[in-house]
């Protein structure tokens, strides 16, 4: 059975873009992959992501060592243990989530360095790291209130050039999307490589035009759950 693993970093917000059109996404691709196995995991629920702390490191050492450990410790371990196995075992992931400060969510940062572990989601070889999770897949939901990717390849070089020669532009570019950027070359180097993006850009900074915006992305999120 192939399992989907949504990934959802948001504080539910009513008017949440992202969630409306991850939401889209998920129900279009239940409706079409009926015998595929789909688990949400909501960072923002109660507990929020397994902690990476000095108690999570008191905790590994310990483990390490064959010492005793805590029942708290315990149960941390156990909690890591779970999200860590559930990421592994998953076919395919959705990401989704808002732009905060051109970067992910802080919950969305924490959870991948929860899932960056040796030996389990990537290793170490003479060559430098190897990515564990080849044949996997993703997609990256993302809803900014500015626009990033609108112009493509040509826009980042356009950007780039007048950056180059100091002139000014209002224009954003991708290459200020530090959060996708980063997603992106993290999920490479756990080995996957084939990466979908949906991105829901502009509704703040166009306001008049935000059910514009909404209704084209979900309609990409129809067309792209049908075939992820």
């Amino acid at each position: 059975m192939t399992t989907l693993l949504v990934i959802q970093a948001h504080p539910h917000t009513a008017q949440s873009l992202s969630l409306t059109v991850g939401k889209q996404f998920v129900d279009t691709y239940q409706a079409t992959h009926p015998d595929d196995k789909v688990l949400i995991r909501d960072l923002y629920a109660a507990g929020g992501v397994p902690p990476l702390n000095d108690q999570t490191m008191e905790a590994w050492r310990k483990q390490k060592f064959g010492e005793e450990l805590s029942m708290e410790e315990q149960a941390l371990l156990k909690r890591h243990a779970e999200w860590l196995d559930e990421f592994i075992a998953a076919d395919k992931y959705v990401f989704i989530n808002p732009m905060y400060n051109h970067f992910l969510p802080a919950e969305m940062k924490q959870y991948l360095d929860l899932t960056a572990v040796a030996h389990k989601t990537f290793k170490y070889t003479s060559n430098g790291s190897v990515g564990l999770l080849t044949g996997k897949k993703a997609i990256h939901i993302q809803a900014a209130g500015s626009e990033y990717h609108k112009g493509g390849k040509w826009g980042t070089i356009k950007f780039l050039i007048k950056k180059a020669f100091g002139i000014k532009s209002k224009q954003s570019s991708a290459l200020m999307d530090l959060g996708d950027l980063y997603l992106t070359n993290m999920l490479k180097f756990y080995g996957v490589t084939d990466v979908e993006k949906l991105f829901i850009e502009g509704a703040d900074a166009h306001r008049d035009q935000r059910q514009a915006i909404l209704d084209n992305a979900l309609t990409a999120a129809k067309t792209m759950a049908k075939t992820f």
